[in-house]
């Protein structure tokens, strides 16, 4: 019987793994040997590929064209004036003469509606309204983009991120407890709950821009704001809520929009649903120096032209040292601009087939004696697992 218990315990205290390929880790796997065989064939493929490959996206990136105007200023002036070169970019696909061209101009003027027939001036604000005129110098076929841009502003701050509650803009009520943890501090304002709450539905951009007309003729390009969210967004968002308006306010930026900024049956919560610019907005960016779409036209042509488009001057990047840009770009099957993934292909394409080129005339000049690859641990019986005394008198044991 003692032995008996010797032996269980001897056999609980045994620490060994169990003999198996798993275990033992002799699982069959691809343990390549690089040798210049096989390396430097690598480092041709690669750069065989990725040259082409960048060159086409270069090219293609050629074939977009976009204007970009900076009208952060614009409330500063009453009266035309001319933007410095600085502040405005055209990026075409024709080549011109930047300088034979007439320079983008803007000035401000006072206006008592707003440009997005969504909202209403009940209050009787004076709406500051940017009117920007510039020059397309030549025709961007459609379909056409327009985008704001924005700098300096850190979406990817990790409270702003944050701070929205996704189950109150499906439309159910929350609880107060929940709210306050998910959207402080703009839970509540002033005894009601904000909808939508917190810091990013606050902070959406809300500069609105007309459609275009022509300086010279009078005629209109329009855009559309349908179809720039994406067709998954729409599940996040219902037309209603739960809540009485009596209980609801809205976020401090909104509020001017609102009598004495607060909703009511003339003036109710928005349809958050039918908001794709909203969606937009929600989907927070990874650098301060981001683009948003805000609208597009499908069909149809921009002629070359002199253009005018009137903006509300609703969201200020002054205060905190930022830029906002109008944009207006075309794009091609393989997207918009962006040069520089072309160039990053060309980039490693290039470096690739010059190190193989380095590493071929090296094997060639002074060539390198291989090691006997018998030697390898996995090419011995066994796996290569030491052949010591410790090990015999392990196997001796068992």
């Amino acid at each position: 019987m003692s032995e008996e218990v010797e032996k269980d315990e001897t056999t609980q205290k045994s620490r060994k793994p169990v003999d198996g390929a798993f275990r033992q880790q002799r699982l069959p796997a691809w343990q390549p040997v690089l040798t210049p065989r096989n390396v430097l064939p690598a480092f041709f493929i690669v750069g065989i590929l990725f040259l082409p490959i960048g060159g086409l996206l270069y090219w293609d990136n050629g074939h977009v064209d976009e204007i970009m105007i900076n009208y952060s200023y614009c409330a500063q002036y009453e009266n035309p004036v001319y933007l410095a070169p600085s502040l405005y970019s055209y990026l075409m696909s024709k080549e011109f003469n930047i300088t034979t061209i007439e320079a983008p101009a803007y000035h401000y003027e006072n206006v008592t509606e707003f440009q997005d027939p969504e909202f209403h001036n009940p209050n009787n604000l004076t709406i500051k309204q940017c009117v920007l005129d510039f020059t397309v110098p030549n025709t961007m076929k459609g379909p056409l983009y327009m985008y704001y841009r924005l700098t300096n502003f850190y979406q990817n701050h990790r409270l702003y991120i944050k701070n929205y509650d996704p189950f109150q803009l499906l439309g159910h009520r929350v609880s107060s407890g929940s709210l306050e943890t998910n959207c402080g501090p703009l839970a509540h304002r002033d005894g009601g709950v904000v909808y939508p709450c917190g810091l990013v539905a606050n902070s959406m951009f809300n500069d609105t821009a007309s459609n275009l007309t022509s300086v010279t003729n009078g005629g209109n390009y329009t855009f559309s704001a349908k179809g720039i969210a994406w067709p998954e967004d729409f599940q996040k968002y219902r037309e209603h809520t739960d809540y009485n308006i009596s209980e609801l306010v809205p976020p401090p930026n909104w509020a001017s929009r609102y009598p004495d900024g607060r909703y009511d049956e003339q003036h109710p919560p928005p349809n958050l649903h039918a908001m794709e610019r909203l969606m937009v907005w929600m989907h927070m960016a990874a650098l301060p120096d981001f683009r948003k779409i805000w609208a597009r036209n499908d069909n149809d042509d921009l002629p070359a032209d002199r253009w005018r488009v009137y903006i509300d001057m609703n969201f200020d990047t002054l205060q905190y040292e930022g830029t906002k840009w109008l944009v207006l770009s075309t794009t091609t099957p393989l997207g918009g601009r962006n040069p520089y993934i072309g160039i990053a292909y060309m980039a490693i394409g290039g470096l690739c087939v010059l190190v193989g080129l380095i590493f071929t005339l090296a094997q060639c000049i002074k060539p390198r004696k291989l090691g006997d690859t018998s030697y390898l641990s996995w090419n011995k019986p066994g796996g290569g697992l030491p052949t010591n005394k410790r090990r015999r008198k392990l196997e001796k044991d068992e």
